[in-house]
């Protein structure tokens, strides 16, 4: 059976390679991946998968399997791409690139299904298995998404927490993807890492307009805004190392013209923590030294907190069973544990709701989100990726399903 996915997915490496350099020549930011969702639809058609679209405005889902059965395994793929205008493969009107390799996400989802199909394998277990092209990890462009939810097209300002609050994953039990591992062209895994949790801020501070010669008839919201910026990092001695805690504030509005007193300033960060408690806390201290620079200069405040993402826990019971499949393909001594990332991804949220895992694996050269950020080795990130999901799959939902059960089951434990 193993050899029969591993041979499927050869027979097919060019369909499966195509994809991801597809999507890679035409990336599309968040709740705009209208392009490369066609392209997954158009595979899922040739693979006779059928398939819901539209999700999450672009999210496009195939099911396939034994419709009675009752364990659902669900492979992601991230569509969206990031503003990087510098990247060689950027949209130079949008400056959407993958520098982040969400490309090689869609194709080893796409791969995985050519695997699973193409072998006949699925005649002979019990399950279904979801593959699903998912929107909008990225979290930016928060205007444009703002304007989305004020006129109801979403509700969430982010692909996977809109996908749950529409209900889209109530019908997989267990979830699972392969995020690129930057600055790391060597076939090395990494397995069970955290990722930090965070909430974003928006912070306008409304002071009082005046000729920049005669400062005493003004209220100068640029300086309120400095004062906080002060008053954060004043707060980072604060922080416990374990904590991760991170603030990474920009002034996106700091006046109009020079000779102008600034009646209004604007700051927008995000606060990170690895775990809740902490994220609170760092908020607050946030808050609160808003509030001290707007009461030292004498300006009005307002704060709008806008939900991030909870930070990642990656499932053990799946990390292992992925790990003893990947062994196959990447050798025991470049398989690492707990290598936990400094960024934050709505796989989080997911983890919330059903074991999910998000390991990542190398092949890929350069800083994520930078210009430098490429595909070292093709094979890796497209079809090695592609092999260790289906064999995944394959080994959850064999025998009749008693690994999938087994961490349905332990899950659910845990939560209670």
């Amino acid at each position: 059976m193993k050899n029969k996915i591993i041979d499927a997915i050869d027979k097919h490496r060019a369909e499966i390679t195509a994809c991801g350099e597809y999507v890679l020549s035409n990336p599309e930011l968040g709740f705009k991946e209208f392009k490369t969702a066609e392209y997954v639809k158009k595979e899922f058609e040739k693979l006779n998968i059928p398939y819901i679209d539209n999700l999450a405005i672009t999210g496009v889902k195939g099911t396939v399997g034994k419709e009675d059965a009752e364990i659902n395994v669900c492979v992601i793929g991230e569509m969206d791409a990031i503003k990087c205008f510098d990247h060689p493969n950027s949209d130079k009107l949008t400056g959407a690139a993958h520098a982040c390799g969400h490309n090689a996400q869609v194709a080893s989802m796409i791969g995985a299904a050519y695997g699973l199909v193409k072998s006949g394998v699925l005649e002979e277990l019990n399950g279904k298995v979801t593959f699903f092209a998912v929107p909008a990890e990225e979290f930016a462009e928060l205007d444009f998404r703002r304007n989305l939810v004020d006129k109801n097209e979403i509700t969430y300002m982010a692909g996977k927490q809109e996908l749950i609050h529409i209900g889209a994953f109530n019908d997989v039990d267990i979830a699972m993807m392969i995020h690129s591992h930057a600055s790391t062209p060597e076939k090395y895994l990494y397995l069970e890492g955290s990722s930090l949790g965070f909430e974003a801020k928006k912070i306008s501070f409304l002071g009082k307009a005046a000729h920049g010669s005669e400062p005493w008839n003004g209220v100068n919201a640029l300086n309120a805004a400095m004062l906080t910026l002060s008053a954060i990092n004043a707060n980072r001695e604060t922080f416990k190392d374990e904590d991760k805690v991170r603030i990474h504030p920009i002034v996106t509005n700091g006046g109009d013209i020079v000779n102008v007193i600034p009646d209004k300033a604007v700051i927008e960060t995000y606060v990170r923590a690895a775990n809740s408690k902490a994220l609170a806390d760092a908020s607050i201290k946030v808050d609160n030294a808003v509030k001290a620079g707007a009461m030292a200069i004498g300006t009005d405040y307002e704060i709008k907190n806008i939900k991030g993402y909870a930070p990642l826990k990656q499932d053990s019971m799946l990390s292992k069973v992925f790990e003893e499949v990947a062994k196959e393909f990447i050798p025991e001594t470049n398989i690492y544990h707990g290598v936990n990332m400094t960024g934050s991804t709505d796989m989080g949220d997911l983890s919330e709701v059903i074991p999910s895992i998000q390991p990542t694996l190398g092949g890929f050269e350069g800083a994520l989100h930078s210009k430098d950020f490429k595909i070292a080795d093709k094979e890796t990130a497209y079809i090695t990726s592609s092999k260790i999901l289906a064999l995944t799959v394959y080994e959850l939902l064999k025998n009749n399903g008693e690994k999938a059960n087994e961490i349905i089951t332990n899950f659910k434990s845990q939560e209670k």
